[in-house]
């Protein structure tokens, strides 16, 4: 029986966290990546507009005087905005310059056939007249007052108000066109380191994360594989506790009446011995048996349900095993089937009672007997040491040569009353089990259909390793 809320899933939780995490870092990655773009080319353009500006009037400050804007055909005036120029065009992809009067007319340029022509209709001309410094990434082909520039790359065009510190009014605009491919190729390099750290610590968290489900994942398909062991030993102890009552009731009431039963059936037995008779004998000697049978599985039922009460002696191995086929002997001659021996030499004891370690073979053997198709046979008895870890072992194989077990019965094969034979009890391998887990010992099988069976039993040597 399988608890209802221990079944597991059929979709499995670990795929489905890795496709949903997946496509949410995915967006997530993505919008950052794209924020973060857009935030960094607008910090880098306004930083290099804002260092150039400010690099314009610095120099138009330092070479310029408020009178050359009212005055710029003076030989002194035009030798002072050559100096500004020349200055100005140092500075990294500035490739030309204008400058402009407050009537929005050019008063100096490096193209001389431009000087003295207005541009009214010029809109970043008129906002940088206003006070504003006014970028332009537009190209600039089709433009009015870049009808004599050579041909250039695309250019951006910066304007920059002039004003003096004596006079808050602004007296021009210096105009001028740099070379954005370096600053484009810079912000285009940090955008790609950006976004190639952020696809790295996306995959990274994704491969944590989906690090962290499977190891939880893992964890939790332990505890229900705990869970589920708890469960059925629970059920198998309110299993026994149940037919521990029925067993007691059933002994109880039934114990007197067959020992009155196999008193009166040795009664009529000796009584017979003068009746003349040869049937009565043995029907009397039939009825005799089959009360010893039934005291004996209902030994078997008491023995099952009860607590098991074991010494702590010195147990030879090998010697209980010899034993056990000792005990069958009569069946097995009887049915013609051959015990073949590999008995390890030197086995080391172990500790625990020999009564309950001898039902365990006795009960293997006597499988492994029944299992036998028409009796016929061989069962081969191994015994050897092996080492689980730092400790050491002593473990029984019983195998036959029958036709073993289907692959959808192994699991079952040691539950209570499970049997496939027509007069079996199902109490044999259950018994088993029980005794060699009392030892703290294992049993376990397995079998190839058609090609027989091999029961293992495994029991620790104490003080060894």
């Amino acid at each position: 029986m399988k608890a209802p809320f221990l079944s597991r899933p059929e979709a499995s939780p670990v795929r489905d966290f890795a496709i949903s995490s997946l496509m949410v870092i995915t967006l997530i990655t993505v919008v950052l990546c794209v924020a973060i773009s857009y935030l960094i080319r607008r910090d880098l353009l306004e930083r290099e507009w804002d260092t150039t500006a400010q690099f314009v009037r610095l120099e138009a400050l330092e070479n310029l005087k408020p009178e050359d804007f009212w005055n710029p055909t003076t030989p002194e005036a035009r030798a002072r905005f050559r100096a500004f120029y020349n200055d100005t065009i140092k500075m990294p992809e500035v490739v030309r310059v204008k400058v402009y009067d407050a009537k929005a007319t050019v008063i100096w340029s490096d193209e001389p056939r431009l000087i003295g022509t207005e541009f009214p209709d010029n809109d970043e001309l008129r906002r940088a007249l206003h006070g504003l410094t006014v970028v332009s990434m537009e190209s600039t082909e089709h433009k009015r007052e870049n009808v004599f520039e050579r041909e250039t790359p695309e250019l951006v065009e910066l304007y920059v108000p002039i004003h003096f510190p004596d006079d808050a009014r602004i007296i021009g605009v210096a105009e001028t066109y740099k070379n954005p491919s370096k600053v484009f190729a810079d912000i285009r390099r940090a955008q790609m380191t950006t976004i190639g750290l952020a696809v790295a610590g996306a995959a990274l968290l994704h491969l944590s994360l989906l690090w962290v489900m499977r190891r939880a994942d893992r964890r939790i398909r332990k505890q229900n594989e705990e869970l589920r062991e708890v469960h059925a030993l629970l059920v198998g102890t309110e299993r026994l506790a149940a037919i521990g009552e029925v067993a007691g009731a059933v002994a109880h009431g039934i114990r007197n009446p067959l020992a009155n039963i196999r008193a009166s059936a040795q009664v009529a037995l000796l009584d017979c011995g003068e009746c003349g008779s040869a049937v009565a004998p043995v029907s009397l000697r039939n009825v005799i048996g089959e009360v010893d049978r039934l005291e004996h599985q209902m030994r078997e039922f008491l023995r099952l349900v009860r607590p098991v009460e074991r010494r702590s002696d010195m147990v030879d191995v090998n010697a209980l095993v010899l034993a056990s086929r000792d005990l069958l002997k009569e069946r097995l001659r009887s049915a013609d089937v051959e015990v073949e021996e590999r008995l390890a030499p030197r086995l080391p004891p172990v500790i625990g009672d020999a009564v309950l370690l001898e039902q365990v073979f006795v009960n293997l053997l006597s499988n492994a007997l029944e299992a036998l198709p028409g009796g016929a046979g061989r069962i081969t008895v191994e015994t050897g040491v092996v080492r689980e870890g730092n400790a050491v072992a002593v473990f029984v194989e019983v195998s036959d040569t029958g036709p073993g077990i289907e692959a959808e019965r192994l699991g079952t094969i040691f539950e209570l009353f499970h049997t496939t034979k027509d007069h079996g009890t199902g109490l044999g391998l259950p018994l088993a089990k029980k005794f060699a887990e009392a030892h703290g010992g294992t049993i376990t099988v397995r079998s190839d259909p058609g090609h027989g069976a091999t029961f293992r039993v495994t029991l620790p040597v104490r003080g060894q390793s």
